[in-house]
C-alpha cells in the first residue's frame, strides 16, 4: 500500500466557495488508483482507499446489492449541502427543504428536535430481515477500519460498549448507514457522527457512466471508487463527488432509466449521542407517553373550541 503525506491544502477562500457545490475533474490534482494511506500535514490520516475490498462479499452475497437497490426509491430533501443544492424556505413553514434525491438513513437515530426519543429509522424497523442482510457488507468495512485506522476504530468501539446493544449493528462499530443511489453529493462535512471515529464507505457500480469521484478539495486528492472498492475517511473534512452522466449525457435518475447506469455508495458511521439512549423497548415507551399527551392536549383544545362556538351563556345575556 502507497502512504502519501500531504504537504499543502487549498485556500480557505476557495474551499468556502465551493461549499454545497458539485464538484469537476479540475478540482482535484491527485487520483488514487492503488491502494493507498492519505495523511494530512499534522500526521492524521485523512483516508484509506482499499480498491476492490469488498468485491468477494459482493459476488458472494447479491442479495446485498437488492436490498441496497431496493432503496432507491426512498428520497429525501432533508440532505442539504450534501444534495448539491441550497436550502430553500418552504411556504408558511419554518423548516427549509433541498432538492429532493435518493438518499435513505438506515439503522439508529438519536434523539433529535422533533423526535423526542431514540428509534430505529422506519425503513429499519420495517424491514428488519433485510436489514440484517446488509450485516454481510457491514461486518468487513468494521474490520477493515480495524485493521487499517486502529486509533480510530478504538476510539469508536469505546462508545460502542456505552451503547445499548439495540442500536449497534452486532459485529461493528457502525450505528447507522447513509444510503445514496446515483447523484454526486456537493460539498459538505458530515455531522452527528462520532468525531473521534472514522467513517466507511462502500461503493456498487452498474452500468456506463463517467463522473461520481470522491473529491476532498481541500486537499484537492479524489478516488474514482469502482463495484466493490471501500475508503475509509474522516468526514469531517470537506468532501463532495463530480458530476456524473452516462454515455448519453443523461445526469441522476435519468441515468439509471435510461441504461441502466447506477452507483450505490453506503456510508457506515457511529452517531455520537447514541450512548444516551435506553433500550428500544424503553424508548417506546416515551414515545407513546409523549403521544398521548399530545393526544390529550389537542383534545383538550377541541373541546375548548365546541364549547366557545356554543355562545355566551344566558347569564351572560342577562349581565
Amino acid at each position: 500500500m502507497t502512504e502519501m503525506r500531504l504537504r499543502s491544502r487549498a485556500a480557505p477562500d476557495a474551499v468556502a466557495a465551493q461549499v454545497g457545490k458539485v464538484l469537476g475533474d479540475i478540482d482535484h490534482d491527485v487520483l488514487l488508483t492503488g491502494p493507498a494511506r492519505v495523511l494530512m500535514p499534522d500526521g492524521r490520516p485523512l483516508c484509506v482507499y482499499l480498491p476492490g475490498h469488498l468485491s468477494p462479499v459482493l459476488e458472494r452475497r447479491p442479495e446485498v446489492y437488492e436490498v441496497l437497490h431496493s432503496l432507491r426509491n426512498l428520497k429525501t430533501d432533508n440532505r442539504g449541502l450534501a444534495s448539491g443544492t441550497r436550502r430553500r424556505p418552504i411556504v408558511g413553514q419554518q423548516r427549509t427543504r433541498a432538492k429532493r434525491i435518493a438518499s435513505a438513513v438506515i439503522g439508529s437515530l438519536e434523539t433529535a428536535q422533533r423526535q423526542t426519543y431514540c428509534r430505529l429509522t422506519a425503513w429499519t424497523g420495517d424491514h428488519l430481515s433485510e436489514y440484517e442482510q446488509l450485516r454481510h457488507l457491514l461486518l468487513p468495512m468494521s474490520s477493515a477500519l480495524s485493521e487499517h485506522v486502529p486509533d480510530r476504530f478504538a476510539a469508536q468501539a469505546l462508545e460502542v460498549a456505552k451503547t445499548h446493544r439495540d442500536y449497534v449493528v452486532p459485529g461493528t462499530v457502525f450505528s447507522t448507514v447513509t444510503v445514496n443511489n446515483t447523484y454526486p453529493t456537493g460539498v459538505h462535512q458530515d455531522a452527528g457522527d462520532l468525531a473521534a471515529g472514522f467513517s466507511a464507505l462502500a461503493v456498487l457500480r452498474r452500468g456506463d457512466y463517467a463522473g461520481g469521484r470522491l473529491v476532498f478539495p481541500e486537499w484537492r486528492v479524489a478516488a474514482d471508487l469502482r463495484d466493490g472498492d471501500l475508503i475509509l475517511m474522516d468526514a469531517h473534512q470537506w468532501h463532495g463527488n463530480t458530476a456524473m452522466s452516462c454515455p448519453h449525457g443523461l445526469k441522476d435518475d435519468r441515468m439509471r432509466q435510461c441504461c441502466g447506469a447506477e452507483r450505490i455508495s453506503v456510508v457506515a458511521y457511529f452517531r455520537e449521542r447514541m450512548t444516551g439512549c435506553r433500550s428500544l423497548a424503553e424508548e417506546t415507551r416515551r414515545a407513546e407517553a409523549i403521544a398521548e399527551k399530545r393526544n390529550q392536549f389537542a383534545n383538550n383544545l377541541t373541546e375548548a373550541d365546541l364549547h366557545g362556538a356554543k355562545g355566551p351563556s344566558p347569564q351572560a345575556d342577562r349581565a
